[in-house]
C-alpha cells in the first residue's frame, strides 16, 4: 500500500467534507441547526468549530495534498480521530439534541472512515 492508495483519497474527503461543514458552521450556523432540526442555542460555538475545521482540516489537507509530509499527515490523522471521538462521546452522553440525529451519526461514521483512511499518512514507512 502507498499514500496514493488510501491516504490521498481520504485526505480529499477530509478536505471537501470539512470545507462543507466548516463553511456552513462558520458562515451560517443557524442554517445548520435548521437542517438538523436542533435548537439554535449559542451558535457562537458552532461558528468557532467551523473556523477550526476551515483552518486545520481544510488548509492542512490542502497543504498535505500539495506536498505530503509525515508531520502534517500525523496532525490530520490525530485531528480527525479526536473529532470522531468527541462526536461519539457526545452521542453516547446524549448531548446532541437534534431531531435529525441520523445526520450526526452519519458524520461520526464519516469521521471514523476518514481517520482510518488517513492513518497511513501518519506512518513513516510511506514516506521516502
Amino acid at each position: 500500500m502507498n499514500l496514493d492508495a488510501v491516504a490521498r483519497p481520504a485526505m480529499q474527503v477530509n478536505l471537501w467534507a470539512s470545507l462543507g461543514y466548516g463553511a456552513i458552521l462558520f458562515l451560517v450556523p443557524d442554517v445548520f441547526c435548521d437542517v438538523l432540526k436542533a435548537e439554535a442555542v449559542n451558535t457562537a460555538w458552532l461558528r468557532t468549530i467551523g473556523a477550526a475545521l476551515l483552518g486545520t482540516n481544510v488548509v492542512g489537507s490542502w497543504l498535505w495534498l500539495q506536498s505530503p509530509s509525515l508531520d502534517l499527515g500525523r496532525v490530520q490523522t490525530m485531528t480527525a480521530g479526536l473529532e470522531a471521538l468527541a462526536m461519539t462521546v457526545s452521542l453516547l452522553l446524549g448531548e446532541f439534541t437534534a431531531e435529525h440525529i441520523w445526520m450526526v451519526q452519519a458524520s461520526v461514521v464519516l469521521a471514523f472512515l476518514v481517520t482510518f483512511g488517513l492513518s497511513s499518512s501518519s506512518l513513516s514507512r510511506y514516506y521516502s
